[in-house]
C-alpha cells in the first residue's frame, strides 16, 4: 500500500516539474517579446472572457522554422516570417459581448494611440467592435493589432516585427486577402 501512496506521489511531482519545465519557454517567450515595440499588452483577458478557445504564441524561433519550411514553396511569405519576432492570438467564444469588453478594447486603444500606434480601421455598431493599430517606423510597420468583439467571439491579435507593408500586401494576395494601404 505505501509504494502506491508513494507511486502516486512520485508521478505527481514529476507532472508538477514537468508542467514548470514547459512552462517556462512560454512565459520567458512572452517576456522575450515584450522588449519589441510591436508588442501589445492586452491585460488580463481570461478575468473578462475566461479561458480562450484559441490560444498561439509563436516567437522568432518557430517563425524561423516555419520560414524554412515555406521557403520553396512560397519565398515571399519565407522572407516576411523571417523578419517577424512572434505572433499572438487569442480567441475566446462568448454567449454575448462580455461585460467590460468594450470599456478594455476602449482602453487598449487609447493606450496605443498615446504610444504611438496609428488607428487604421476602427468599426462601432451595436453587434461588433473592431479596432486596427499599427505601430509605424519610418518605413517598416513594427507591429500590427487587431482586437475584435462579437456577440458570440472576441478576438486579440498582435503581429510582432519588422513587416515591410509591400511585402505583407504580396503575401495577403497569395491568400486571397485585399490589403489597401
Amino acid at each position: 500500500m505505501k509504494s502506491s501512496v508513494m507511486t502516486k506521489w512520485l508521478r505527481s511531482g514529476l507532472a508538477l516539474c514537468l508542467g514548470v519545465v514547459l512552462a517556462f519557454p512560454a512565459l520567458a517567450q512572452e517576456d522575450a517579446l515584450k522588449a519589441f515595440p510591436g508588442y501589445v499588452d492586452f491585460g488580463e483577458l481570461n478575468s473578462i472572457f475566461g479561458e480562450p478557445t484559441v490560444q498561439i504564441s509563436i516567437g522568432a524561433s518557430l517563425l524561423g522554422l516555419v520560414a524554412s519550411l515555406s521557403a520553396e514553396e512560397d519565398p515571399e511569405a519565407a522572407e516576411l516570417f523571417k523578419k517577424l519576432n512572434g505572433v499572438r492570438v487569442n480567441v475566446f467564444e462568448t454567449e454575448s459581448m462580455a461585460d467590460g469588453a468594450v470599456d478594455l478594447v476602449k482602453d487598449i486603444s487609447g493606450k496605443l494611440s498615446q504610444s504611438g500606434w496609428e488607428s487604421v480601421v476602427t468599426v462601432n455598431s451595436a453587434d461588433e467592435q473592431v479596432r486596427v493599430f499599427m505601430k509605424l517606423n519610418a518605413e517598416t510597420v513594427d507591429g500590427i493589432t487587431v482586437m475584435a468583439l462579437e456577440d458570440n467571439e472576441a478576438v486579440f491579435v498582435n503581429v510582432i516585427g519588422n513587416i515591410n507593408p509591400e511585402e505583407l500586401k504580396r503575401v495577403m494576395k497569395n491568400f486571397d486577402v485585399e490589403i489597401d494601404r
